[in-house]
């Protein structure tokens, strides 16, 4: 299996009733080429009007969820089968084999009356089996804890993202490529040393593309019009600017490119905004999400370490951007600070930037050895 090397293997899809997440996740189906076990939940309607809810399980079995009428449990207008529930959905997703994954579809407040149902889902994502299931809404205690869980990738279907989950979800589960984010300060080397790894690694014959954020696109330009004129905008509107400039970065770019058996290195990515943006207040963990609903998670991250001073010292006398809450030392210490904490979330290796090139590139490319060896041997 051509899974990623990041560790997160549990996709978790959630979004509004009619956001089309079943559709998505049939489309998935289809595209991901591994064996698959699980099942769709799918309304059923008579004459054009709802009467209620069938299993469907990959296979082509089915069983009533729930239907129009009363009886225990009730959710609104809906008598909930659990028995006949239980008896199909729990076992298909238990019988996976090593070289499978589940389909979940969905994880809701029907499907949760079942106890029976709960432990298997739990049992499956803590397995080694990788999971692409839907998560419902509400104030749920079973849900609410699922959204807390850090060894997931949690991404929305809108209107807006639902095509572009197609393939931004499946190289979350069949990725030829190698995908490798250099984080740090400003000043720490992470252009220098990309290039650098990319001449190396296309000595020794690897099939190498290097990249950046913010790019040269259309947003990307905007960001750097920004920064160089020092302009007084607030975090949110920053933040946007990057996921817009990300968006068209990972459509046009990223997953064409993941989808071939190729190195990727990439100057920034959206760690930085974390650690940037997060320095600024907003919220890291809220960012993190709504970038990952567009964006892939890297496979591994190689962040230079820093310290402020000697970032501070490295940048005068550079024509850099201008916005000096950039260039302060609280900042960057706050920057440094937010950083450790997005990092937590990633597959990565620490390099001691403050040291010359040649050695940072070797203690990369040291670092870099396993995971590529890995990346080679899956599948």
């Amino acid at each position: 299996m051509l899974l990623p090397l990041h560790g997160r293997k549990n996709v978790l899809l959630h979004g509004l009733p009619g956001s089309g997440k079943t559709t998505l996740v049939e489309r998935l189906v289809k595209v991901i080429p591994y064996p698959k076990k699980g099942f769709y939940t799918r309304e059923v309607r008579e004459r054009g009007r709802r009467i209620g809810f069938k299993i469907v399980t990959l296979d082509g079995q089915e069983a009533w969820l729930a239907k129009r009428g009363k009886g225990y449990p009730q959710v609104g207008k809906y008598r909930v089968y659990v028995e006949s529930f239980e008896k199909l959905a729990v076992p298909t997703i238990r019988e996976v084999g090593p070289e499978g994954m589940l389909v979940i579809d969905e994880i809701g407040k029907m499907e949760l009356f079942s106890e029976t149902f709960q432990q298997a889902v739990l049992a499956a994502l803590d397995s080694p089996v990788p999971v692409l299931a839907t998560v419902g809404y509400g104030k749920i205690p079973f849900i609410e804890e699922l959204f807390r869980r850090r060894d997931a990738i949690f991404a929305e279907v809108t209107p807006e993202s639902r095509n572009h989950l197609v393939g931004r979800v499946k190289v979350e589960f069949y990725r030829p490529g190698l995908f490798v984010a250099l984080e740090g300060l400003d000043g720490a080397g992470k252009s220098t040393l990309m290039q650098a790894l990319a001449k190396d690694l296309r000595a020794r014959g690897f099939k190498v593309i290097t990249t950046r954020e913010p790019t040269l696109g259309e947003w990307g330009q905007k960001i750097r019009e920004h920064l160089a004129a020092g302009s007084k905008i607030s975090p949110q509107a920053m933040a946007e600017l990057f996921l817009r400039d990300r968006r068209e970065h990972v459509r046009e770019f990223i997953i064409p490119r993941l989808e071939e058996k190729a190195i990727i290195l990439c100057d920034r990515y959206y760690i930085s905004t974390m650690a940037y943006q997060g320095a600024c207040g907003l919220d890291m963990e809220a960012l993190k999400r709504q970038n990952e609903t567009w964006a892939p998670v890297p496979d591994f991250v190689l962040y230079l370490d820093l310290p402020v001073e000697m970032a501070l010292k490295r940048l005068e006398g550079r024509q850099l951007y201008k916005p000096e809450v950039f260039e302060t030392e609280s900042f960057l210490t706050k920057v440094k600070e937010t950083y450790e904490k997005a990092l937590e979330d990633f597959h990565h290796a620490r390099l001691d930037a403050s040291k010359d090139l040649d050695t940072v590139r070797q203690e990369a490319l040291e670092k870099l050895e396993p995971v590529i060896e890995k990346w080679q041997n899956r599948g």
